[in-house]
């Protein structure tokens, strides 16, 4: 049995440390046409791209493509490939069977979640490398070449799932630092006027992505957390001070009285008027 750990990581990358085969190893030519959309059943495929800018189409998402960047198409994930415009997209397609990465499904890269475009540019030099190995390899007519082939795919697929990993590691920090500056920015500016759109404008980013990423981040939307941060703003002026109701809503950045206190009683329960006399009530209680 063959068996292929890592250089100091005492593990094997694979499970039951079985390397996975070789299908095939292929130069890609694609126009703005490319191909039909399609499946493999048997296989995993792994596309690396040379020149060129294209599109990948998979499990219904659509990413752009550039040199460098690959793709890490599970088996029975449906998938198509075309250039970007009137130039064509070049690439190495590498078909892999029995593919066992630890803890995923038979021909499988990655979890269902996980992104299979990895946009990783010069940093995919040593898997570029790798294949070319691979496609030469491939070509040769040595019937004593299978270890080999083994050997050399077994080393692709664990430095593109190396480059995935990493890739997948500075979009979470990233997301993870979009989502912190976001709510320190809402909660300077949360008693201004605020869209999304500005809100995004002032990020960096399109409102959508905004959106998304703050969701994950903090529970709510930007939209929902600005509400929040008024409304407990509005708490504390109703226990603290004399304000009129109508005052406090202007305040906290709400000019029309009546969605106020409509918004008000949604989130809290009570009308302003009424949480006023409650917690006022409460505290001249306890003075007593």
């Amino acid at each position: 049995m063959l068996e292929f750990i890592a250089q100091g990581s005492g593990r094997s990358s694979f499970e039951d440390n079985i390397l996975p085969g070789l299908v095939y190893i292929c130069p890609l030519l694609l126009d703005r046409d490319g191909q039909e959309l399609h499946s493999h059943t048997g296989h995993a495929e792994l596309l690396l791209v040379q020149e060129g800018e294209g599109i990948a189409q998979i499990d219904g998402g659509q990413e752009e493509l550039r040199p460098g960047d690959f793709v890490l198409c599970s088996a029975g994930s449906p998938h198509r490939y075309r250039a970007k415009g009137d130039n064509p997209m070049t690439g190495l397609s590498c078909g892999i069977h029995h593919l066992k990465c630890r803890g995923l499904e038979e021909n499988c890269f990655a979890g269902h979640e996980e992104r299979s475009v990895v946009h990783a540019g010069q940093d995919s030099r040593t898997l570029q490398d790798i294949l070319t190995i691979l496609e030469h390899a491939a070509a040769d007519p040595d019937a004593h070449k299978k270890e080999l082939l083994s050997y050399l795919t077994a080393s692709a697929v664990t430095v593109a799932l190396q480059i995935h990993r990493a890739a997948t590691e500075r979009v979470e920090q990233t997301r993870y630092q979009l989502g912190v500056r976001t709510r320190m920015y809402l909660d300077r500016h949360y008693l201004e006027p605020l869209t999304l759109d500005g809100i995004a404008q002032a990020m960096g980013v399109s409102k959508y992505h905004l959106d998304r990423v703050f969701l994950e981040s903090a529970g709510c939307t930007p939209v929902q957390y600005i509400t929040r941060r008024r409304l407990a703003h509005a708490q504390t002026l109703l226990a603290s001070t004399t304000y009129t109701v109508q005052h406090i809503a202007e305040l906290c950045c709400y000019s029309n009285y009546n969605y106020f206190t409509a918004l008000f009683r949604k989130n809290i329960g009570l009308t302003p008027g009424k949480y006023r006399r409650m917690v006022q009530g409460n505290a001249g209680r306890r003075n007593t």
